[in-house]
Order: structure tokens, then sequence, then C-alpha cells
């Protein structure tokens, strides 16, 4: 900066300004600053300035599993509010396999090596707390994305609740009584909690619960297997816990001859992008995932500038109807 200044004919002081953007700076002076940065090809030190202000403007970002649309918009809205606010973001990806502790731990810690800010979580499962927990250990804040509230956590996510009440009202407002819920992985509090309003929609109206479709996983392979084992003879609509789980089961449905949405109605979760192009379209209930990316990195810079503890953020849902779904057929539907 004394190199920039000299060549400028300003103060030290005055590029700091222009650099941060805080203080005044004449425009006149901000032309030769900036003239004098391009022909020196100066190019500020992160770095140090972190040691000087004891911030990185760094924020961590660690995912697990399979990289699926929402996870895939999630981080590209996070990417785009790192950029927009010249903030770095650092990414660690933990591959979906047994043993997930010493994995998650390591990027934890490597995230923690690089004095990151703060740290965004996606990778849930059923011990993570307790890896967040010891390894972090409150060092610097964590903001996790879930299916619901945390308790003890900053967190943000899309209202699973929201959508799997969406997707059962509207196939109970056209007229389906006996609807299977298709389920994605059961430690995920989003297939949970979709579940949750499944049961807790027919249960107002005084209808059963049909067996619930087990897909175990969030991809079209879970969708399709699971389409193909389940007894659909009483079935007129099924509740896909994703559009990927509603893809697989469109292919199953087709190869044993049923017709969605003649013999079954179909509704997913997610709009992803291909959904309007299945065959038939898909009806589904929208989330703005990037929207939720720029939103949760919002709330880390917050609580890393604050210190303060962020109200829970909540991502609406919305429901696009399409042609999987159609009120249900009158005749008797043979056995398959």
């Amino acid at each position: 900066m004394s190199d920039v200044g000299r060549l400028a004919g300003v103060s030290a002081q005055t590029v700091s300004r222009f650099l941060t953007g805080k203080g005044y700076v004449h425009d006149e002076t901000r032309v030769r600053i900036q003239a004098a940065i391009e022909e020196l090809g100066y190019r500020p030190n992160r770095i140090a300035r972190s040691l000087h202000i004891a911030r990185t403007d760094t924020i961590g970002l660690l995912s697990a599993g399979v990289m699926n649309y929402g996870a895939a918009q999630t981080l590209a809205g996070m990417s785009a509010r790192a950029q927009a606010t010249d903030s770095t973001l650092i990414t660690a990806h933990v591959s979906d396999s047994a043993d997930h502790d010493p994995e998650v731990a390591r990027a934890l810690e490597r995230m923690l090596s690089m004095q990151v800010d703060g740290i965004v979580v996606t990778a849930r499962y059923g011990d993570f707390g307790r890896i967040l927990g010891e390894t972090v250990r409150e060092e610097v804040p964590v903001v996790i994305i879930a299916g619901r509230p945390l308790q003890l956590q900053d967190s943000a996510g899309a209202d699973s609740y929201e959508a799997g009440m969406l997707a059962m009202q509207h196939l109970l407002q056209l007229g389906h009584r006996r609807i299977a819920y298709l389920s994605g992985p059961a430690d995920s509090d989003e297939s949970r909690e979709r579940q949750r309003a499944y049961e807790d929609a027919l249960a107002a109206v005084s209808l059963p619960v049909a067996p619930i479709i087990v897909g175990g996983e969030w991809n079209s392979a879970a969708g399709y297997e699971a389409g193909l084992a389940h007894d659909l003879r009483d079935v007129s609509a099924v509740f896909c816990g994703n559009d990927e789980l509603a893809l697989g089961f469109l292919a199953a449905a087709r190869r044993r001859g049923i017709s969605v949405p003649h013999d079954i109605s179909v509704v997913g979760v997610d709009d992803m992008p291909e959904a309007r192009f299945f065959a038939p379209p898909l009806t589904t209930v929208r989330f703005d995932f990037a929207a939720l990316g720029e939103r949760a990195f919002d709330m880390i810079r917050r609580r890393v500038e604050t210190g303060l503890r962020q109200e829970h953020l909540v991502l609406p849902a919305e429901l696009i109807v399409r042609e999987s779904t159609a009120p249900p057929a009158r005749a008797h539907r043979r056995a398959r």
C-alpha cells in the first residue's frame, strides 16, 4: 500500500480507505489510486489483513452424502452471496460412507486451521451433533441447515412439514382416500417431517395411513426399486419424499403397466428443473434452495459480526400442479 500511495501521491492510509471502503476518498484520488494499483499489479494480502482485524471474511461449508439438486442449489446460493460480499467460501464434502465420524472431524479441523470465521453445515446424521461439539467446541459460530428448528444451534431450512401438507392437501382435494408415502432416508429430518405431515393430513380427515413405501435414499434408483416391490392395488396416489424418488417411481409404474395419473397420481418435492419434463410432467412442491443458501450465508455473517443467536430461518414451500395428478379413476383397477 505504501508503494501504491507513493505512485498515486497519497498516503498508505488513504489507499487503505480506498481498498476497504471505510472512510471518504475523493473521486479524483480514487482514479489515481486505481491507476497505480493497475500499473504496479498490486494485489491486497487478505491474510495480512485478517491478522490486523482478527477476521478472515472466510466461511466454511460442510456437506455430506449425495450432492442432489437441493444441496447443489444451496451451495450455489452460498457461493453467490460470498462473491457479492467479497468473502471466501471454503467447502468440504464428506463421502456417503458407513464411517462418517473421522471424515467429518478431519474436515472441521481443516476449516478451523484455516481460521474460518464461521461454519455452515448441511451434513447431518445420527451422531453428527457429538462430532460437531467435540471438534468445534464453540471456537466459531455454526449455522446448521436442517429440516426442523434446533434448540442449541442456529439453524435454517426448507419447511418440509409444510411441503408435505401442501402435497397431501392437493391429493385429498382431488378426492384421493388411499394415499401412500414413499420415504427418503430414515435418519433424515426432511423425510421424517414430510412423513409427519402425511400422517397428520390423513388423521385430520379420519383416513388410515397406508403402509409406508421405504425408499431409503434420495435417488431415482431407490424410487424405482420401491415402486417395483410394493403392492399398489389399493393405492390411488403416492406422495414421494422428493422428485428423484418420484422419477424412479414413475419408471417402475410404466414397467408394471400402471398409468399415471389415470391409475395412480404422483407428487414429489423440490421442483428440480427436469420435473416438468418427466413423463408425465410432475406435480411437486417447490423450494428456492438458492435463496436458502444465500440467507444461511447471511445468517452466519450476522452471527460472526454481532455474536448474537439468530432466529430459525424457514424457507416457504409452493405447490406446482402439473399432469401427474388427477382425481382418482372411478373404475376398479386390475391388480398389478
